[in-house]
């Protein structure tokens, strides 16, 4: 029986995972609310023990970091949303107070391939790439079945790398920034649209494009333009010919998709696209958690 854990700048997810991937015994924290009260390490420890009282069966913990982490996997290095755990030894604290219990740490991203991995539908692909599309832009590697986190342990971070106008792909398809983009083309925008009037999301604007709405479309052109031109360089520098599309934007996967091959294709010889498959990851908002679950998976 493992623990899988989930943090995220707005909740902490934690739930009892089997082998065989299935949730059990969901429960959902405020990141904010531990913060403030006793903190959020010690509110971290804490909940761990409630979990492991309930479920004794319980013998390890995976936690999924939105951050950089050490290479030991001991230490936040940097998160932007929860400052206080930063350089805080997670892992030492939580060993000391739950002796015999395995635990491990792995940014949220990774934690999403490797998720994937052990419980998608498309565990049985042995190298990918897999970006996860949300708040930020996030990526994970898996070469030969193993999660790949690179020589100081904070690999394929793909959201920071430069595009073309000079910004980094996670502020140009970020969905705070995606928004402030479909609001500016739809504030200039001289045709008919269903968009008018709406409070602009990424699921309006795929509800839209579904409707055949062009202005939608085009939205979704401009965030494929930029995760494909990002992708030439990457599927370049890890040679694989295997990506897969997660987190929220990647709901309007079939409008994103197009636009990113054609850029691909665009700039890279045959070699890389002609196998090239792109696919929607499967776990949907249980990936994080699955992928946590999937940490102590593979340590044994």
């Amino acid at each position: 029986m493992i623990l899988g854990i989930d943090i995220g700048g707005t909740s902490v997810k934690c739930g009892v995972v089997s082998h065989e991937g299935e949730i059990s015994h969901i429960r959902t924290f405020n990141t904010r609310g531990w913060v403030e009260s006793i903190g959020f390490v010690e509110s971290l420890r804490l909940e761990i023990g409630n979990y492991i009282k309930d479920f004794p069966g319980i013998k390890g913990v995976g936690m999924g970091y939105p951050g950089l982490l050490s290479s030991d996997r001991k230490r936040v290095l940097l998160m932007a949303n929860i400052p206080s755990v930063v350089d805080a030894p997670v892992v030492e604290i939580l060993n000391s107070s739950y002796p015999g219990i395995v635990f491990r740490i792995e940014n949220d991203a990774k934690c999403a391939a490797l998720g994937e991995h052990y419980f998608g539908e498309n565990k049985g692909i042995d190298n990918y790439l897999m970006v996860t599309l949300g708040t930020g832009v996030g990526g994970g590697l898996i070469i030969n079945k193993k999660l790949f986190i690179g020589g100081k342990g904070n690999a394929t971070e793909v959201g920071h790398i430069l595009t073309s106008n000079g910004k980094t792909l996670e502020r140009n398809v970020g969905i705070s920034h995606l928004i402030k983009f479909a609001a500016e083309k739809l504030e200039n925008y001289k045709g008919k649209t269903l968009l008018k009037g709406k409070d602009i999301t990424p699921k309006v604007i795929s509800e839209c494009a579904e409707q055949g709405d062009e202005l939608s479309k085009e939205i979704f052109r401009h965030v494929g333009f930029y995760l494909g031109e990002v992708m030439v360089g990457v599927v370049r520098t890890v040679d694989v010919d295997n990506i897969l599309l997660g987190g929220g934007i990647s709901g309007a996967f079939d409008f994103i998709v197009p636009e990113m091959r054609r850029k691909m294709e665009e700039h890279l010889p045959k070699y890389y696209t002609e196998d090239l498959h792109v696919a929607k990851a499967q776990l949907g908002n249980d990936a994080g958690l699955l992928g946590a679950a999937g940490l102590i998976i593979e340590g044994l």
